[in-house]
This record gives structure tokens, C-alpha cells and sequence, in this order.
């Protein structure tokens, strides 16, 4: 097994913060910018999401929840589990059908393909070297 270059942890801790970020953004739109919600829900009930709008409120809380654990570094491996399990049901009920690019037109599954790549080397190889979780819980079970 190849030894770490010292700065693995660091590009570890980049990668869980930017896509946090992006995670509780999407949630955060869908949970507070007016429409956000109605309009998820309604897409949820047009390609067939069964009880469409506790789905939304589920994935919502998931995005904008998940999204700042990722940021703080806590329970990332969790986070990213459960992150995994959404973005696997995006790829599958809107973006595989889609193509592969992302464009005008379409929304592919390009962009859905790296993020559950990195939410996979997240919850493998743990949140990195900077975060909360492995600050304040010396156990490593909420990192």
C-alpha cells in the first residue's frame, strides 16, 4: 500500500468542505428560497417520486443537513453514506436517462458520477485532516 504524500488529509478536508457547501446550498434552496420547495415537490410528483412532498422535505433536510455535517467535519462517513443513497436514486430517476453531458437541454450524469465519487473516497478515507469530528470526538466515531 502506497504511503500518504502528508497532504492526502488536506485534500481530503478541501474536497468534504466544497462539496458540504454545495450539498447544503441545493438543500438550503430547497428548504428556505420561496418556491424552492413547491417546485421540488412538484417536479418529485412529475416523474412519479411516490408521496412527493414529504420526499422533497426528506431530501431537502438530507442536502441541507448533510451538507453541514460535511462542512464541520462531523459524522462525515454517515453523511456521506446517506448522501450516497440519495444521489444513487438522482442518477437513476433523472440524470442516467439524461446522457452523460450536462447542457442546456440536459441535465446528465456527469457531474452526479463526481460527486458520488467523492462522497465514496469521503466516507472510505474519513473527512480529512481539519475537522470537528476528529477535534472533539477522539474516537473517530463522529468523523
Amino acid at each position: 500500500m502506497a504511503k500518504e504524500n502528508g497532504n492526502g488529509g488536506l485534500a481530503l478536508t478541501l474536497l468534504r468542505f466544497v462539496l458540504g457547501v454545495i450539498f447544503a446550498a441545493h438543500g438550503y434552496a430547497k428548504l428556505f428560497v420561496p418556491g424552492g420547495f413547491a417546485g421540488t415537490a412538484e417536479f418529485f410528483k412529475a416523474i412519479g417520486i411516490p408521496l412527493a412532498a414529504y420526499s422533497a422535505l426528506l431530501v431537502a433536510v438530507v442536502e441541507f443537513a448533510g451538507g453541514i455535517l460535511l462542512v464541520l467535519g462531523l459524522a462525515s462517513r454517515w453523511a456521506s453514506a446517506v448522501l450516497i443513497i440519495e444521489m444513487l436514486v438522482a442518477l437513476a430517476k433523472v440524470h442516467a436517462k439524461q446522457g452523460f453531458f450536462i447542457s442546456q437541454k440536459a441535465y446528465g450524469y456527469e457531474f452526479v458520477l463526481l460527486i458520488l465519487a467523492v462522497l465514496f473516497v469521503l466516507m472510505v478515507k474519513g473527512p480529512g485532516a481539519i475537522s470537528l469530528g476528529k477535534k472533539y470526538f477522539k474516537t473517530g466515531h463522529l468523523h
